[in-house]
């Protein structure tokens, strides 16, 4: 391996990702976040990204991901930054490699306005795909604000696998037979009893409390892209905003993980990372 730079815990390498992800220990890394080549054809001052057809850019793509899978710790996540022209290759092949009951969202990133496409429907939002290692053991802290609110635990549905009898003070509370299902695992609901979270409205479950859900639409202004397109950024040509690495960061892992970027590009994962006392 070609290290190339080491500050603390921060290490940079210069090198074939493939070959320092085949050199790494098994489960060694807690959160791995991506700026992937998005295959555009277009040559750059410092990179080609031009991988061939979709096709071929998913077997450039599928050892890579399959030792990023070896790597990622067992209560991991692994968040993948793309834009249209992979969305659905992708997909299909990280429900492969990952499994489908493992991926747990897309992220739609708003990038910019709209930047003058007359001929087709402007794009403006890139795609981040977000999988976990184990469903049922990952970390994602929840964001709290000031105000309590009152949520449901519930959605309208029978699903056979997430509509079973729970008790709470003592009473059943039985979704199926209201054709709802749950909302959040057992160990969950039992974690928001003992914070005193949960009450019972017309025998259904809601929680009462300071969370905010953070959704999969981030379009905040902090999370537009602060160089234009015609123009080579200072440092790199595409950066991605240090908000949306915060927001990965925070919650996806904790102080003293270690945090991953296997195509650094402009470094801001690992700017980042030693911020929020990460490793990487």
């Amino acid at each position: 391996m070609s290290l190339y730079y080491q500050d603390g815990g921060i290490q940079i390498y210069h090198d074939d990702n493939i070959e320092l992800l085949r050199r790494l220990p098994d489960r060694s890394i807690n959160l791995i976040y991506c700026d992937i080549l998005y295959n555009t054809g277009k040559e750059f001052d410092d990179y080609s990204d031009n991988l061939g057809s979709p096709k071929e850019a998913m077997e450039w793509y599928r050892p890579r991901f399959e030792e990023m899978k070896r790597v990622l710790a067992d209560n991991g996540s692994i968040f993948i930054h793309f834009n249209w022209r992979l969305d659905s290759y992708m997909r299909i092949l990280l429900d492969e490699i990952f499994g489908e009951r493992n991926f747990r969202n897309r992220i739609y990133r708003k990038h910019s306005g709209e930047r003058g496409f007359y001929a087709n429907f402007d794009s403006q939002v890139d795609i981040i795909l977000y999988y976990v290692k184990d469903t049922g053991n990952f970390v994602f802290k929840e964001q709290h604000g000031t105000s309590p609110k009152v949520v449901p635990l519930f959605e309208n549905g029978y699903l056979a696998d997430r509509s079973e009898t729970r008790v709470f003070g003592g009473e059943e509370i039985n979704l199926a037979e209201k054709n709802k299902h749950w909302l959040v695992s057992q160990k969950q609901f039992e974690d928001m009893i003992k914070k005193g979270q949960v009450q019972i409205i017309n025998g259904l479950p809601y929680r009462f409390s300071t969370v905010v859900p953070v959704g999969n639409l981030w379009h905040e202004d902090c999370m537009l892209d602060d160089y234009t397109r015609t123009d080579v950024a200072e440092v790199y040509d595409t950066p991605k905003p240090d908000a949306v690495l915060e927001r990965i960061i925070s919650i996806c892992s904790n102080e003293g993980d270690t945090v991953a970027d296997f195509f650094m590009g402009g470094g801001t994962t690992a700017v980042v990372a030693k911020r929020l006392k990460r490793k990487g």
